[in-house]
């Protein structure tokens, strides 16, 4: 008896500390209960509750502790919001197939991210690879899977594409994100404008500064581009004011 109400005591404060954010009593308790944890079903609960903590703080050796947790847990215990819960302290230590390994198993039970941070995250993790194809083909899975969409998700791809001097591809986002009901924003604009200021295409540029003025957003500082180009954009606000 007095056995049992002692791993029931540990179980509570495991979870507590773990809640609390206090990293280094949860390890204390997890070290006294370490065999018991192996053995009883009672601290599946608890294990995952650690993982949690782990996954929300900036700890040393992080991914080795969780994934050191992952292995006490039984097949029939697993749960799918792990794959969600592990994507971004992969994401943040850089260690980009784990991630990927993480949200694809996520997909596979149909679990969701509705959360922006955890998309942010893996866009993150993209951009530093720069890994636009991997990007692509993960927003393309999202959509499907009904995951948490926002703009910057495509805004990444946007610059990435550019990066590499794949403009079309560039282009074709504007497409990816009507069709999600994602409306372009004034990073959007600016995004097609260095784009085009870089390769000097005139009349794209032209056509996104108008679009600038049309929708009351700040043009870009006259050293951004040639000053020829500000004429024109001066000709097509008029135009535009004249019209509306």
């Amino acid at each position: 008896m007095a056995l049992s109400l002692t791993r029931h005591t540990c179980s509570l404060m495991l979870g507590g500390y773990a809640h609390s954010g206090q990293l280094e009593k949860m390890e204390e308790i997890y070290e006294i209960v370490i065999m018991s944890i192996k053995m009883d079903l009672q601290f599946h609960g608890s294990i995952r509750t650690m993982i949690c903590a782990y996954s929300r703080r900036s700890d040393v050796n992080r991914v080795k502790k969780i994934e050191k947790l992952l292995k006490l847990i039984p097949g029939n215990e697993y749960r799918p919001w792990l794959n969600v819960l592990l994507i971004c302290p992969y994401a943040k230590e850089g260690l980009l197939e784990r991630m990927e390994n993480s949200f694809d198993e996520a997909f596979k039970p149909n679990a969701s991210v509705v959360t922006i941070g955890v998309m942010l995250c893996i866009t993150a993790s993209y951009f530093r690879h720069n890994a636009v194809d991997q990007l692509a083909n993960f927003v393309k899975h999202a959509e499907g899977a009904g995951w948490k969409i926002c703009r910057s998700l495509y805004h990444c791809k946007m610059v990435m594409y550019s990066s590499q001097i794949r403009h079309a591809e560039m282009e074709r986002v504007l497409d990816e994100m009507g069709k999600v009901n994602i409306n372009f924003s004034k990073r959007t604009l600016w995004i097609l404008y260095k784009a085009y200021s870089r390769l000097g295409q005139r009349s794209k540029l032209q056509q996104v500064l108008g679009m600038m003025c049309k929708h009351g957003y700040e043009i870009p500082k006259i050293h951004a581009v040639p000053n020829e180009f500000f004429h024109l954009t001066a000709q097509v606000c008029f135009k535009i004011l004249r019209n509306n």
